[in-house]
């Protein structure tokens, strides 16, 4: 701890620790003083469980890190600040139960910053308890056909470095690469547990992305909270975002450079956005598992019943809810009886789960098929 941190607390010099430890010493010396502290420290223990049970802390497990890459130009520059603002605000309008919140890449000593390192340090160390990480980059991109790369102040960052930083996390990762030839990412990514979306579908789309500007805008906006879970999660953000991106390629009149892509099954193909209907893909890759489930579970600002849950809980609802999409999948060839005999017991756990943390959403709000569900299975 150095001259300055000391300062920080209010310790300016040796002789004052000395002078503190000494009259902590004569204190203790008194029997009835030892009483007292054993009262406190009993208080504070069962304050501290209170705090530790509650919901409002929940979201201190999540960790933000947005990362601002050379501008190039003016224009860029302010563009990117811009983007990272609308993130940072979100952030910052949930209160003190939003996320742990870091952006890299602003400083005002360019000449003496290595913001790769900064990154690399801030990913090493995300702080104890980080159950979900995300790195979101903002800026440009690189590929040459081997090397897929986003453009920082000084050394850039390579998607293979990225992916050795993260590989050792216990916490789930969401990487959102806003750059132009970010699609490069996708298959260096690829890692259990991760999810990982491109502002472009190939690393051949090279110009200027701007899907970072319409997704820093959608991500907490409850305007795209498509299935009225009174929250927006990731993939209905980025549904958006991309939806609005090719918006503005159709009104300028010209070719879209740039598609968002989705992968979070950890098979390093991902999804186009634009196989999306709403949260479900109306088109299926040759992977098992189609990508948007996991991010349709990912929310930037947990509201509500998302806030209360712990991480058990969140685990065992993400283990019943992919249950029901299995089904889902099998609906025809299980048959209408069958099918709806299959998910009723799932159902009926997710409910409990949600009644046993105080919550007023239905199951109907959890999951669609319920509205087919016919008054009677004869019928």
């Amino acid at each position: 701890m150095g001259t300055t941190t000391l300062e920080g607390v209010g310790v300016r010099s040796i002789k004052e620790i000395k002078e503190w430890l000494t009259m902590i010493r004569q204190w203790l010396s008194e029997p009835k003083n030892w009483n007292v502290l054993h009262r406190t420290l009993g208080t504070l223990c069962w304050m501290s469980s209170l705090c530790f049970c509650s919901g409002d802390l929940y979201s201190q497990e999540q960790k933000v890190i947005v990362v601002v890459g050379a501008g190039g130009s003016d224009d860029y520059q302010q563009q990117f600040e811009t983007w990272a603002d609308n993130w940072k605000s979100a952030i910052t309008s949930a209160g003190e139960s939003g996320p742990d919140f870091v952006c890299i890449g602003l400083e005002d000593n360019p000449a003496e910053q290595n913001d790769l390192l900064r990154l690399k340090q801030a990913l090493t160390n995300p702080g104890e308890g980080t159950a979900e990480l995300w790195v979101v980059l903002i800026g440009h991109g690189t590929d040459d056909g081997k090397v897929s790369k986003f453009n920082l102040r000084g050394p850039d960052l390579s998607a293979v470095q990225l992916h050795e930083w993260l590989i050792d996390q216990k916490a789930r990762t969401i990487v959102v690469n806003c750059a132009s030839s970010s699609g490069g990412f996708v298959g260096k990514l690829k890692y259990p547990n991760r999810v990982v979306i491109t502002a472009t579908k190939s690393s051949a789309q090279r110009n200027f992305a701007r899907f970072g500007e319409y997704l820093s805008a959608a991500i907490d906006d409850p305007a795209y909270d498509l299935d009225k879970d009174l929250q927006t999660s990731l993939l209905e953000a980025v549904v958006a975002a991309s939806s609005q991106t090719q918006e503005f390629y159709l009104e300028e009149t010209r070719l879209a450079t740039e598609l968002a892509m989705i992968d979070d099954n950890g098979d390093g193909k991902g999804t186009p956005s634009d196989w999306f209907q709403g949260t479900r893909a109306v088109k299926k890759s040759k992977a098992n598992e189609p990508d948007g489930f996991v991010s349709n579970q990912v929310f930037l600002i947990r509201r509500g019943t998302e806030a209360k849950l712990t991480i058990e809980q969140r685990e065992t609802r993400e283990q019943l809810e992919r249950e029901l999409e299995t089904l889902r999948q099998k609906k025809d060839a299980l048959g209408e009886v069958n099918y709806y005999q299959s998910i009723e017991p799932v159902l009926l756990k997710l409910a409990k789960l949600y009644q046993s943390v105080g919550s007023e959403k239905s199951v109907d709000g959890q999951d669609s098929s319920l509205s087919e569900t016919p008054a009677s299975p004869d019928k």
